[in-house]
């Protein structure tokens, strides 16, 4: 049977939307998750704390948006699986957002590439996850949307998407940096225009975000220095090894190398193994070392042929920014450090696979098994778990949630 493109695009959705429901429903609540929940709780209790998780080796990120989030869906119901549904909301809403971004569509084959390798791949599926990264793939799409509405003529709507999506990333991970590297390169390329009374609006807007933490931060001046840990800009630069694996990230994310801590079955002891461990870690390792050698080739051909068309200029001004931000960087890359770039990276190679879309159904299975292992053993999934069991954790330690959280709070 042969299906139409529409019903192509329909199958693809079914099948990373069914995928992002089993990893939602075997969640582990690990720390990263619990201080969403804190916060969450903390917001139910008519409490703001205006900042969200601590960054990596530095402070809180700034920004009241984890709490009202998570807060808003606890209200809603007293449950892990709230706030996960709402979070899984966002992401099936930029699927079909993603659909009306014509840069990913030059060809219908490219587009069905695209959209599966963006949509079903377990490095967007997993992430209906209680942590920051989770927000990171809805806000990327919404705010290439944005953006590409504005490569041919100025457009006020598209220029405040693009940067409410930078306001709101701003409180999500540091990374958001990479969105502004990414409109200067396209405006000074003049590959895109900017309505800058929709840009300073949307900048206002962006600011009034940060009210709440503001305020906290004038109050209580000793919040800046509370978690701050070393961090120093351009020691990635200096120290050379973990820039270069930042640039790496440009091949792995379009690969089947997917995230260890996410994914990595639990440490195989061969003595001990079963056939169905030996097997699974033969079958994950010669298809991630297969799809690398794909993915150069793909990146070969592309930038080698595609010069001067939009793509290339897109693919080649993502790239300076995740170049440049692992140059920035003052802490070691984990792989969630770079999602702002990963649908630029799957540019390259779903050029180059658009002509093998009859491997698509193969590609689907293969995400399917993968989802069904991994959602079952890995760090983040468990497939006997109990997440309301987790967040009465978050119930029993009210106490100790005021003592980190009552100084620094609003009450609403």
């Amino acid at each position: 049977m042969v299906f139409d493109y529409k019903k192509q695009i329909w199958c693809i959705f079914i099948l990373g939307t069914l995928c992002s429901l089993f990893y939602l429903t075997h969640q582990k609540i690990v720390i990263d998750s619990l201080q969403l929940l804190e916060r969450g709780f903390w917001f139910t209790e008519g409490q703001l704390f205006p900042f969200g998780p601590r960054s990596t080796n530095t402070n809180y990120v700034f920004g009241p948006f984890i709490s009202v989030f998570v807060g808003l869906f606890l209200k809603l119901y007293q449950h892990p699986i709230a706030p996960l549904l709402g979070i899984l909301s966002l992401h099936i809403l930029s699927f079909w957002v993603l659909l009306k971004i014509n840069l990913f569509k030059p060809t219908q084959n490219f587009s069905l590439m695209y959209l599966a390798l963006f949509w079903a791949s377990p490095w967007r599926a997993s992430e209906v996850f209680l942590w920051n990264p989770a927000f990171i793939f809805p806000f990327i799409i919404f705010f290439l949307y944005g953006v590409e509405r504005n490569f041919e003529e100025k457009d006020f709507w598209g220029t405040i998407l693009y940067g409410l999506m930078i306001g709101l990333s701003a409180q999500i991970h540091n990374s958001f940096l990479m969105m502004i590297v990414f409109v200067m390169m396209m405006y000074f390329k003049k590959q895109m225009k900017v309505h800058w009374p929709a840009l300073v609006l949307s900048a206002l807007v962006g600011l009034c975000f940060f009210i709440p933490t503001i305020i906290v931060v004038m109050k209580h001046p000793d919040i800046l220095v509370y978690n701050q840990g070393p961090a120093r800009l351009f020691s990635n630069l200096l120290t050379g090894g973990e820039m270069i694996k930042g640039w790496s990230y440009w091949l792995r994310y379009a690969s089947l190398y997917f995230g260890s801590t996410t994914f990595q079955l639990p440490e195989i002891k061969f003595s001990e193994a079963s056939v169905f461990e030996i097997l699974w870690f033969a079958v994950k390792w010669f298809m991630a070392l297969l799809s690398f050698v794909v993915v150069i080739v793909a990146n070969w051909k592309f930038f080698t042929t595609q010069k001067n068309t939009k793509l290339y200029h897109v693919a080649v001004s993502a790239f300076f920014c995740l170049a440049f931000f692992s140059a920035l960087s003052p802490v070691p890359f984990n792989f969630w450090h770079l999602y702002l770039m990963f649908p630029f990276t799957l540019i390259p190679v779903s050029f180059y696979l658009q002509d093998k879309t009859k491997y698509l159904p193969w590609l689907g299975l293969y995400f399917v098994i993968y989802t069904l292992v991994s959602g079952s053993f890995s760090y983040k999934h468990d497939s006997a778990l109990s997440q309301k069991e987790s967040y009465q954790q978050v119930l029993n330690n009210r106490e100790g949630i005021r003592a980190q959280f009552e100084k620094y709070s609003l009450q609403f």
